[in-house]
């Protein structure tokens, strides 16, 4: 076994996961050397059992059967996918089966350490979850669910006490890698930052399916106010009269002006007498 491959998670922390679920474990080895041993069936056969284990506790997990998980090298086909051959880790909706080229993965573990080659199969159950649940995004949403569906496992066998130090940042750093800039491609994944954040978001959130991204964070109740309510400000004097005061200023006026003309009336009246006179 490659010397990389030792530095995350040791087979001894997984030989008793291992064995309890070898008889019904659906891994599958179309080609293995000696070199490739270990990372076949100790690795990558414990991360599929804890992965079902994993499916378990998430939202309808129980009603969504894992996929089969096909371990191969160079190139596979499937009449499910027929599209071209299977050249990287990938998952296929038409036989529901994720596939692992063991080259990938042995470069993956060589460059950044074996758990971040580790989480590339979780990516891929991700997005066999989010498939068979008819939650999964498309395009670059897509991906970015299954990033965060990895760091949601990564977050789970941490819990379990799986994890070595290193292993964490072996996964960042993988999935910081397999981002790309082609933002305007059609088949763009993601940038660097926003695959590794994804990731970072699964495992120190917890997996959500899309669109609950605050299902996890529940809300602190509302505490009823202590505080007495405020008396309003006295309201500033009105520029305008108030509109009631209108007709009685008419009548006045009109009283006054009835005033004026009968004192002029009655003193015409009084100038005719004394010319008579």
């Amino acid at each position: 076994m490659p010397q990389a491959m030792s530095r995350g998670l040791r087979p001894t922390k997984w030989q008793s996961t291992l064995a309890a679920h070898s008889a019904s474990s659906s891994l599958l080895v179309l080609h293995q050397t000696a070199a490739h041993a270990a990372w076949d069936l100790h690795h990558a056969g414990a991360v599929e059992d804890l992965l079902r284990a994993y499916f378990l506790t998430l939202p309808q997990g129980k009603s969504v059967a894992p996929p089969r998980l096909f371990i191969y090298q160079g190139r596979a086909f499937s009449r499910a996918c027929p599209n071209s051959g299977i050249e990287s880790p990938a998952y296929c909706p038409g036989d529901h089966t994720v596939y692992l080229e063991t080259g990938l993965g042995d470069e993956v573990a060589a460059k950044y350490g074996d758990f971040g080659a580790l989480s590339i199969i979780a990516h891929e159950f991700g997005h066999a979850y989010l498939s068979k649940l008819g939650r999964h995004p498309q395009g670059k949403e897509g991906e970015l669910a299954a990033d965060r569906f990895a760091g949601g496992f990564a977050r789970y066998v941490k819990f379990k006490g799986l994890l070595e130090q290193g292993d964490i940042d072996e996964a960042r750093a993988t999935f910081a890698a397999v981002g790309d800039y082609e933002v305007y491609h059609h088949d763009h994944h993601g940038t660097p930052a926003e695959r590794r954040a994804a990731f970072e978001d699964g495992y120190l959130q917890g997996f959500r399916l899309p669109g609950e991204d605050g299902a996890s964070q529940p809300q602190a109740p509302a505490q009823p106010s202590t505080e007495q309510p405020q008396p309003l400000p006295p309201a500033a004097p009105s520029a305008a009269p108030p509109a009631q005061a209108l007709p009685v200023l008419g009548l006045g006026l009109a009283t006054l002006l009835a005033v004026v003309i009968l004192a002029g009336v009655i003193s015409l009246v009084n100038r005719a007498r004394d010319d008579e006179i």
